[in-house]
């Protein structure tokens, strides 16, 4: 196998392996399919740093 199939051919598997990867998580009008609450309990106190 020369360089030039086996270059195309690890591109084409870069190709394929980044497929889906870039879009978006979920629709702009619905909801994130993992819900993340945008505040912390009350009874929950956030880290402090120093």
């Amino acid at each position: 196998m020369n360089y030039s199939k086996l270059l195309l051919a690890f591109f084409i598997a870069l190709w394929i392996t980044a497929c889906g990867q870039t879009g978006p998580l979920y629709l702009p009008d619905g909801p994130a399919p993992i819900h993340v609450p945008k505040e912390l309990p009350a009874d929950i106190e956030p880290d402090e740093e120093d």
